[in-house]
């Protein structure tokens, strides 16, 4: 289906004294009041004041339970990566790229329309450029791209469209730099050409474009030249910018997994430290007084 395309002080007294010596919740190396727990370490001696029965050992569950976890989020993530080809769309529809301007945004699309073509030229997708008043589309719908998957679903039966709707305040649709906002959808077919990042970039360069004054229409030109220029690149890769691509694509899994590795580690040197050091808990009678 067609889918939209992308402090504090310190206190003084008694009690900040043992608030530097312990955390109320965890325990501390020294007595405290209130206490319930006194343990000692067998290897060395050292004692250890809880309020409860807390610990911060890792257990062996806890850190399968945390490699499964890790396992599915990487799984889930590596769903997102697209490190194919594109290879030009055999195309099933019949019409020609176009631009439906009745914002009158767009004072002169002849360039555009040769950059339109061009683009389904190499790419077999067929793109459309609608401008339209906010008022328009707000008259019935909350939201500028559900407006856009109407005249995608209204008017394209296929999945090798590319919608781009730009939207404009009718008080704002003549000055020199008009509020534009875009939303575009495209058919699921155009996913390897049109990747959530190069979007992304279409739509920064018709925004700057835009507010350093140049025509809307001079702005989708230049935004539609950048995609002609970085499909074809992505579709004759070198080997260099086949690896550039690959490490780029990865690169969320590749995070994923640093992070879970770090914690995983974290948790078995934990383990192996506790299991290591022993303790036992001493007779509530053998505790300090406080001086």
């Amino acid at each position: 289906m067609p889918h939209v395309s992308g402090g504090g002080g310190f206190s003084g007294g008694t009690h900040g004294f043992y608030g530097f010596l312990h955390n109320s919740r965890n325990g501390a190396i020294r007595y405290f009041p209130g206490s319930k727990i006194h343990k000692r370490n067998v290897n060395d001696g050292s004692d250890w004041y809880l309020n409860g029965r807390t610990t911060k050992k890792s257990s062996i569950l806890s850190i399968v339970a945390v490699s499964i976890l890790a396992v599915f989020v990487t799984f889930v993530v590596s769903l997102t990566v697209d490190i194919q080809t594109p290879v030009r769309l055999a195309s099933s529809y019949t019409d020609s790229p176009k631009v439906d301007d009745d914002a009158l945004l767009i004072y002169d699309d002849e360039s555009l329309m040769y950059t339109l073509k061009e683009y389904q030229e190499l790419t077999g997708i067929c793109p459309v450029i609608y401008t339209v008043y906010e008022e328009t589309w707000k008259a019935t719908n909350s939201k500028l791209s559900d407006y856009a998957y109407y005249l995608y679903v209204s008017n394209y039966k296929d999945e090798e469209h590319f919608v781009v709707v730009c939207s404009v305040p009718k008080a704002d649709a003549g000055s020199e730099k008009p509020s534009v906002t875009i939303e575009a959808v495209q058919g699921d077919l155009t996913d390897p050409f049109i990747t959530g990042t190069s979007f992304m970039k279409f739509n920064n360069i018709v925004r700057k474009d835009i507010k350093r004054g140049e025509d809307p229409g001079v702005a989708l030109d230049n935004a539609f030249r950048y995609g002609i220029e970085d499909t074809a690149k992505r579709m004759n890769p070198t080997t260099s910018q086949r690896a550039s691509y690959l490490l780029t694509s990865l690169l969320p899994v590749i995070i994923s997994s640093a992070i879970f590795i770090t914690v995983i580690t974290v948790m078995i040197v934990r383990f192996v430290k506790a299991k290591k050091n022993r303790e036992f808990e001493v007779l509530r009678e053998n505790d300090p007084k406080m001086a």
